[in-house]
C-alpha cells in the first residue's frame, strides 16, 4: 500500500536575493521519501570520506614537503664528512708552517693535501677542463687574452690562467685560458 504522506520540501535559495523564499508542499510515498534520505545519507557518507581524503592528501604534501626540505639541508652531509680530513691536514700543516725551518717539507706537505683534495674531488665526479694545447672551445673555455703566436694555429689554448671543472660532464666553470691568433706578418715593402 502507497501511503501518501507530506513532507515539506525547501528549495535552495535563489541567487536572485530579492525573491523571497516559497515553501513548497511536495506529496511523496514512504518509500520515496525512504530512498531520498537514503540518498542523503550515502551523499554525508561520500562527502565525509572526500573531506578525510582530501585532509590526508594535505598531510601527506606537507610531510613531503618537510622531507624534501630536510633532504635538501642535509644533501651534502656526506660531501663535508668526507672533506673533513682533508680541513685536518690543512690546519696541521699550519701550525708545522708557522715553526717550519725546513721548506722542502713544508713544499711536500702542501703537495700532499693538493693531492688529497684532487683525490676526494675525483671521488665525487669532478675533473677538471682540459686546457693548455687543446682547441679553445666556449662551452668550456673562457678566453681571456687572444696572443700572437707564429708557431701556434688560431684558437689553440696557450695557457691556463684558471683551471675550469665538470661535475659529471656537467660544466661547474669554464677555465680561464690565453688563445694563440696567427701572428700577421708585416709585408716589407
Amino acid at each position: 500500500m502507497n501511503e501518501k504522506k507530506e513532507h515539506p520540501v525547501k528549495p535552495e535559495a535563489h541567487h536572485d536575493h530579492k525573491k523571497e523564499e516559497q515553501d513548497l508542499t511536495v506529496i511523496v510515498s514512504r518509500e520515496e521519501f525512504e530512498g531520498l534520505k537514503a540518498r542523503a545519507a550515502e551523499c554525508d557518507a561520500s562527502r565525509d570520506k572526500y573531506l578525510r581524503a582530501h585532509a590526508e592528501f594535505e598531510n601527506i604534501k606537507k610531510r613531503m614537503e618537510k622531507d624534501k626540505a630536510d633532504f635538501a639541508r642535509f644533501a651534502n652531509e656526506r660531501l663535508v664528512f668526507d672533506f673533513l680530513p682533508i680541513v685536518d691536514n690543512l690546519e696541521i700543516a699550519e701550525r708545522y708552517i708557522k715553526e717550519a725551518k725546513d721548506f722542502k717539507a713544508v713544499r711536500e706537505g702542501v703537495d700532499m693535501i693538493q693531492a688529497q683534495i684532487m683525490t676526494f674531488l675525483k671521488d665525487i665526479g669532478v675533473e677538471k677542463v682540459k686546457t693548455a694545447g687543446e682547441k679553445f672551445d666556449p662551452h668550456f673555455h673562457e678566453a681571456l687574452e687572444m696572443v700572437e703566436s707564429g708557431d701556434k694555429d688560431d684558437g689553440v689554448i696557450l695557457e691556463e690562467v684558471k683551471p675550469g671543472y665538470k661535475l659529471n660532464d656537467r660544466l661547474l666553470r669554464p677555465a680561464s685560458v690565453k688563445v694563440a691568433k696567427k701572428k700577421i706578418e708585416e709585408k716589407k715593402e
